[in-house]
């Protein structure tokens, strides 16, 4: 069987499915990645990768950061169909890889999940892979831009129910404007004319009752595979299509780190954890974190501060591709600033990581017990979900950076260090999450699905 992933072109997005690549190359499948080749760098050598535009939709309505000059990209679109012209372009593309690699099953990533209406096209069962908790509409759980931790009250049931109907009518508002201002060109009208040519049956299946930050609606019919731990969500029943398989996590394997800089600081901080006691604090806000670059340099200012006031403390600082290092000057003895720093080598000797709540950092402080502070940029999207689902687990405390002062930074760090109950429920969580990574389910589920895979008109 050949087997494609199409993910979104996000190195989380990707590293969260290596694993699963991993083991259907284990038991003889053919497996490729489908997409930009920058992203490819970490892909294990044995799968195969293939360039491609993975875009075949565009947001007319965030074009640029003006309404106005949108507003004329849509009217010179609706004249000339030049964008058409280029995505029916891409789309010959995809008709020719699929006719090479001849695939069995495609895994498309759900936060991109419309292109499943142009694989329609060529009667092959997909798959919708989903690495952040699920998001569709299913009460009491709120929608995961929400950063509310609910309970079994009365005042929770309301609010849930609130949260999601007005997060709802906004959203059916905003398509409403975007429709008037753009004059019909936006990604859902591109996503209509996709289905009429290939036949998908959107009317039926389109969901708009559903959280998702890339195109904000889902489709009810494709099957989903939820690598997110189920243990980290909310409790909430899944629905008949959804695979709860995660967390899948590809062991380190031993890529040799180049960065003599990083070597020696860290093995000159192991040596001093093993002569006095000193607290090594690791802060990393994501691989990519221009959405919210005001506020993660701010999050970094105070933990360069925080590190001034506690000598016994040892902070090291991924700051990223798009923070400069210069914002954070001058920094103590005690902290060190990195552009990136290899994570899955630093948690084991960590007390304590600062994080934005992305997916993949909180599974793999999970895996080595470390509990977590979470800052999110902002309390919206999954960062916000994921920050609330850190607190209902107790594995770690939260704030919000606008709101935050040095003061409480600092007193949140020095709770979650000395509090046993997050070390307590980290290897608690740990063990379920081992006992589902070391399961061979996901490969009899995906059998299971092609098998049983229907086509409907």
């Amino acid at each position: 069987m050949t087997v494609i992933f199409d993910m979104h072109p996000s190195f989380g997005h990707l590293h969260s499915t290596y694993k699963l690549a991993t083991m259907l190359k284990a038991v003889g499948h053919n497996v490729y990645y489908i997409g930009d080749y920058r992203y490819f760098k970490n892909l294990p050598a044995n799968i195969g990768r293939e360039q491609i535009n993975p875009f075949i939709f565009d947001f007319i309505e965030y074009e640029t950061g003006s309404i106005w000059m949108n507003m004329k990209l849509a009217f010179d679109e609706k004249m000339n169909h030049k964008k058409q012209i280029s995505k029916q372009e891409t789309i010959k593309q995809y008709d020719a890889l699929i006719a090479k690699l001849q695939p069995d099953i495609i895994l498309v990533d759900h936060h991109y999940i419309q292109k499943a209406v142009l694989y329609y096209k060529y009667r092959i069962p997909v798959i919708s892979v989903q690495t952040a908790p699920a998001s569709e509409m299913n009460l009491p759980v709120p929608p995961f831009c929400a950063a509310f931790i609910p309970d079994k009250s009365l005042y929770s049931t309301f609010y849930v129910w609130y949260l999601w109907y007005s997060y709802l009518l906004r959203k059916r508002i905003r398509f409403l404007c975007y429709t008037v201002m753009y004059l019909g060109e936006n990604h859902l009208s591109e996503v209509k004319r996709l289905s009429r040519q290939t036949g998908f049956p959107l009317k039926k299946y389109i969901d708009y009752k559903h959280y998702k930050g890339y195109g904000e609606f889902g489709l009810k019919n494709i099957p989903q595979l939820l690598l997110s731990p189920r243990d980290f969500d909310f409790p909430r029943p899944l629905n008949n299509n959804q695979y709860a398989v995660g967390p899948l996590l590809l062991q380190d394997n031993g890529r040799k780190i180049e960065n003599r800089r990083y070597l020696k600081v860290v093995n000159r901080i192991k040596q001093e954890k093993e002569d006095k006691n000193i607290k090594l604090i690791y802060c990393s806000l994501g691989t990519v974190n221009n959405f919210g670059l005001r506020n993660s340099i701010k999050i970094f200012q105070f933990v360069v501060e925080t590190g001034r006031r506690n000598p016994d403390f040892r902070i090291l600082i991924s700051a990223g591709e798009f923070v400069n290092p210069a914002r954070l000057l001058p920094t103590p003895d005690n902290v060190f600033i990195f552009k990136s720093i290899p994570q899955k080598h630093i948690l084991p000797f960590c007390d304590i990581m600062i994080a934005h709540g992305g997916q993949n950092s909180i599974t793999e402080c999970v895996m080595n017990e470390v509990p977590m502070l979470i800052y999110p940029y902002f309390k919206g999207g999954d960062l916000g979900g994921n920050s609330a689902r850190v607190i209902y687990h107790g594995i770690g405390n939260r704030g919000f950076i606008e709101k935050e002062t040095v003061d409480m930074m600092e007193m949140k760090i020095q709770e979650v260090l000395h509090n046993p109950v997050y070390k307590s429920n980290l290897r608690k969580m740990k063990a379920k999450f081992e006992e589902r990574n070391h399961s061979n389910e996901v490969i009899e589920t995906m059998n299971n699905i092609v098998k049983d895979y229907k086509y409907e008109h």
